[in-house]
């Protein structure tokens, strides 16, 4: 017996030093989860227009272009869970906020990143955010979260090519650039039949999440700027009307129900053209400072909110 136990330990022990090894390596890469973090704890107090949301938020809004004091909270398949959950971390805070920025877009209400192929994002939200937000033990390490070769190329772009951030100060992402514009005939199809989702399960609950930031923004006299953001046509055409309908109704019934929010369809915005996007249905930085600019346009001139919801045009 005590040979086995030697044997098993010898065998094990390098793997457990390695997995600890990896473990440690992977959690000092600079993330923009870490990043994000690390500016709310500080600044949290002084920011007085909160973006939220998804890569459309991530990629399409940028601080930089607002009046207000303005920080990016979006991130990539970030949920409308997860935006609630950043929210009441810092429920103590907040003093200088008024107002609150976030997409809901053709997916929003019918997903939850949790529950897709973007689960493994959820130990960023644990680990760096320090969200505890479940008790799956392989949501608060790095190594379990990926698979190896996926680990091993992030060290490896880290530590040997010193890859940097993907997003600025302020939060905004940078890597969307028009000089580097993918095809928008290709992507919008792509990311239409991904973005369309069937059975509708979380419907309920993802509007209850979006009434929850409505609640806790209204009782801090906080007002809320829902949108949908705008898409190129490749994409738009090969939406399904049902979910989009589905999407607008929603929103449109959710702002005429309290006085602290508005409600934007920017979908098809004839502002945006061609050379605005990056892919069919992301922003470059040349559309992210006119999306940037409108919003902070409806912030600053309130008298430029509309009840009325743009007419959503999809192929039918």
């Amino acid at each position: 017996m005590k040979r086995f136990i030697k044997f098993l330990l010898i065998f094990t022990l390098p793997v457990v030093i390695s997995g600890i090894t990896i473990e440690v390596l992977l959690r000092h890469i600079p993330n923009d989860y870490r990043s994000k973090c690390n500016y709310l704890e500080k600044n949290s107090n002084n920011v007085t227009t909160l973006i939220l949301g998804s890569s459309h938020d991530y990629y399409g809004i940028n601080p930089q272009f607002f009046h207000s004091k303005s920080f990016n909270a979006a991130e990539v398949s970030q949920s409308v869970d997860y935006d609630y959950f950043i929210l009441k971390k810092y429920d103590n805070n907040w003093k200088s906020l008024k107002t609150i920025v976030l997409s809901v877009d053709y997916p929003s209400l019918f997903s939850l990143m949790k529950d897709g192929s973007e689960a493994w994002r959820v130990k960023n939200y644990n680990i760096y955010y320090g969200l505890n937000t479940d008790n799956n033990i392989a949501d608060y390490t790095e190594v379990f979260s990926n698979n190896l070769s996926i680990n091993i190329s992030r060290l490896y772009q880290y530590y040997l090519q010193r890859e940097n951030l993907a997003c600025s100060e302020l939060g905004w992402a940078t890597w969307y650039s028009s000089k580097h514009n993918r095809d928008l005939v290709s992507t919008g199809k792509t990311s239409a039949a991904r973005h369309t989702i069937k059975p509708i399960r979380v419907l309920r609950d993802n509007v209850g999440y979006i009434k929850s930031i409505i609640d806790f923004a209204k009782a801090r006299n906080i007002k809320v700027i829902l949108f949908t953001a705008p898409a190129y046509k490749t994409y738009t055409e090969n939406l399904n009307p049902a979910q989009l309908n589905v999407t607008v109704n929603a929103l449109t019934k959710i702002s005429r129900s309290y006085d602290n929010v508005s409600y934007f369809n920017l979908l098809n915005d004839p502002v945006f053209t061609k050379g605005d996007f990056y892919d069919a249905d992301h922003l470059n930085e040349i559309g992210a400072k006119k999306l940037s600019t409108k919003i902070d346009s409806l912030i600053t001139n309130p008298s430029q909110r509309q009840s009325a919801i743009p007419e959503t045009r999809v192929k039918m």
